[in-house]
């Protein structure tokens, strides 16, 4: 970033001073992510190959469902969303995302809220991706046995599901991406590009064997694979044996809308590195729209593919019976159920370059992914230190690559602790509540949006601007804002409605709630407390100010 010091500070300065929120030096971070960097960062936190799995989970969820109209309608929602995000980001160009937005818009406390919230779901974030590479696992050497023949690759895909290898898996993959996280965010932004590069190729082989295939190519393929040639009408008869309700209702596959909606989370991730963009509103817009394009374009072309050559009665039915009668599927087949669109590809494939990397497509998927949130969460961490909600010393820039080292540290080391948690415990239900809270996410930034030219008109007026452009009487940013909010207020009703699928609500998953969102407000005016008492200083006037660049 720029030097935005009163006080003449290096433009890579370490920490901000200790005293004084009105004589802050410049923030330390560079303005130096361009559009592919922050595309790059906006596809990988999505986890672009994760919708294989997140269409299987889906299917096991839902009854009856086809997810053309709802991803197609999903993508909707987040690109109303997106033009609200750019009105934020233009008026607030900052590092920080929902937090840095609520606290100079609407309170320092709601900021303050969903700050810390989003800091420690976010760090959770980090150890479910790890644990979820561990899963799969299993996947990943069932598919390099096949590609070099190897029983001794497939045959160690059974020695890998235990607690302890779940856990190494995790602390390992965790240890790799903080390594990788320490290089500058321009660096690990091409890091992060190349494995997404690799996920897209996976996309293009499975779309070509699928291309290349016909539907009785698959029902032949999948029982040479199980070993049975009647295993693909075995897996419907025991989903009809199981009453597995089979075809499409339209209403239920709306109802999937708020599923898919969290498929594209993280898809305009960018905003909260808006601190590091060359020029912000710009590059974010040209990144969302670029992110939000190519993934409309893959998972519903791969989706039509995968119905017309697999079909959907048989993606029901293994997607239910794999879940729900785990026992009666492995006698039929040894493929994980839960891989979906890349388990029908291994099946079909067979060359060993396809299966390469259909097998480490979600580990590329998850390491790509992980190096994004870290990247998030350090800068959330960073813009609550530098308005000195957490130690300033969470604030400390890293003069050689510009990055938040110690937040960095923090953020890996609480995600290692999560990762061995949930690879010794289960923690289901206090975690239940995650899709919620991510969807509240969205709701946070779209009354920010809504709010901005009524609360802070001057965030937006340029230089000879009186007043904002209008739509039938209301500022062009509210109505976006206004827009956003409604939809993604929708998408909440839906998943508080909808407890079977999204989370339930126990005990232990409200309390969990309660504590995280409750925890901004009180540290919020603990640390206004210490400030009015130290250097009579009101934190809540001073943080009206943005933080500088």
């Amino acid at each position: 970033m720029a030097n935005a010091s009163v006080t003449g500070g290096a433009a890579r300065s370490a920490s901000p001073p200790a005293q004084g929120l009105f004589t802050r030096q410049s923030s330390g971070l560079v303005r130096e992510l361009g559009i592919p960097a922050a595309t790059a960062i906006s596809l990988a936190s999505v986890a672009v190959v994760n919708t294989f799995i997140n269409f299987n989970a889906g299917l096991t969820a839902f009854n009856q469902v086809d997810m053309t109209v709802s991803l197609l309608v999903a993508a909707a929602i987040w690109l109303v969303a997106m033009f609200a995000y750019k009105y934020l980001l233009e008026a607030i160009p900052r590092a920080g995302g929902e937090y840095v937005y609520l606290s100079r818009i609407i309170s320092p406390a709601v900021g303050a809220m969903a700050g810390i919230g989003i800091a420690i779901a976010f760090t959770y974030i980090l150890a479910a991706n790890a644990n979820f590479t561990a899963t799969y696992f299993p996947f990943l050497l069932t598919a390099l046995g096949a590609a070099f023949n190897s029983s001794a690759i497939s045959n160690a895909a059974g020695n890998v599901t235990d607690h302890t290898a779940v856990a190494i898996i995790s602390v390992g993959m965790l240890l790799v991406v903080g390594a990788c996280s320490f290089f500058s965010l321009r660096r690990v932004a091409q890091i992060i590009l190349a494995l997404v590069v690799v996920q897209l190729v996976a996309f293009l082989v499975l779309g070509w064997l699928l291309v290349t295939h016909s539907h009785q190519d698959f029902m032949n393929a999948f029982g040479a694979f199980s070993g049975k040639s009647t295993a693909f009408n075995d897996v419907i008869a025991l989903a009809t044996k199981d009453s597995v309700p089979l075809g499409v209702s339209f209403a239920t596959s709306l109802l999937v809308v708020p599923f898919m909606v969290l498929n594209y989370n993280g898809v305009l991730y960018s905003y909260y590195v808006g601190g590091e963009l060359k020029r912000p509103g710009r590059t974010y817009i040209w990144a969302s729209v670029i992110s939000i394009a190519l993934l409309v374009v893959v998972w519903t072309g791969v989706w039509l593919l995968m119905l017309n050559t697999v079909g959907l009665n048989f993606m029901q039915s293994q997607a239910k019976v794999g879940a729900n009668d785990a026992a009666g599927y492995a006698a039929i087949t040894s493929l994980q159920s839960s891989a979906g669109g890349l388990g029908y590809g291994l099946v079909l494939s067979g060359d060993p370059i396809s299966k390469i990397f259909i097998g480490i497509a979600v580990p590329s998927a998850e390491l790509a992914v992980d190096l994004a949130f870290v990247a998030v969460v350090t800068r959330v961490l960073f813009a609550l230190a530098f308005d000195r909600l957490l130690p300033i010393s969470l604030a400390k820039i890293s003069e050689r690559n510009a990055v938040p080292t110690n937040g960095i540290i923090v953020a890996l080391a609480g995600g290692i602790v999560f990762a061995i948690l949930a690879s010794y415990l289960n923690l289901a239900n206090i975690v239940a509540n995650l899709a919620l809270f991510v969807a509240l996410i969205i709701v946070a930034g779209s009354v920010s949006a809504l709010a901005l030219p009524f609360r802070r008109p001057d965030l937006l007026l340029k230089p000879g601007m009186t007043e904002l452009p209008k739509v039938a009487g209301i500022p062009v940013p509210a109505f976006w804002g206004g827009a956003s909010t409604v939809l993604s207020v929708i998408v909440v009703a839906l998943i508080i409605t909808h407890p079977d699928v999204f989370g339930a609500f126990t005990f232990s998953s409200v309390a969990t709630l309660v504590l995280v969102l409750g925890a901004g407000p009180v540290i919020y005016l603990i640390a206004r407390q210490l400030r009015l008492s130290r250097s009579s200083i009101d934190l809540r006037l001073a943080m009206r100010e943005l933080p500088p660049e």
